[in-house]
């Protein structure tokens, strides 16, 4: 069987969608590059520069007086909890304990509490950034200037 001559109308359909096709493509290669080189070309938006404190105020460390004043309470409240914490997982032996039995008690809670202190203490710099010589530093500022100090809690 002879397929014979193409027909003229089929030629012109498979040309329009060769073109079609070719185009199609090209425009999609062109979307691809212009989105991408917009995207290199857009520039990232800058950070928002940190509110600076009035030049009146006193800052030290990067902190104005009244957010030192904020860190001296946190860093009370820290001391108060490790203290609390000491009390309430080590309760005092019997009165009628040995004296061996009372060091031991004494240290074992003393080594809690420091630790406790520690930790909370490094968490205080690390959410403010300073080190633990700048919060020493602010402690020590705020016993000087007479703070005042947040209330205690107690477990009784």
């Amino acid at each position: 069987m002879d397929a014979g001559p193409e027909r003229p109308s089929a030629r012109r359909g498979l040309l329009a969608v060769s073109v079609f096709g070719a185009s199609a493509g090209l425009l999609a290669l062109a979307y691809v590059q212009g989105s991408t080189s917009r995207l290199q070309r857009v520039p990232a938006p800058a950070p928002p520069a940190p509110a600076a404190p009035p030049a009146s105020e006193d800052t030290r460390f990067g902190l104005s007086e009244a957010k030192r004043r904020d860190v001296y309470q946190e860093i009370l409240r820290a001391e108060d909890h490790a203290q609390v914490e000491a009390d309430r997982r080590f309760p005092p032996p019997d009165p009628s304990a040995s004296s061996d039995r009372w060091q031991r008690y004494s240290e074992t809670r003393e080594q809690f509490r420091r630790q406790a202190d520690e930790e909370d203490k490094a968490a205080i710099a690390a959410r403010h950034a300073l080190t633990t010589e700048q919060l020493t530093a602010i402690a020590a500022e705020g016993l000087q200037q007479n703070w005042p100090r947040p209330p205690r809690r107690s477990l009784r």
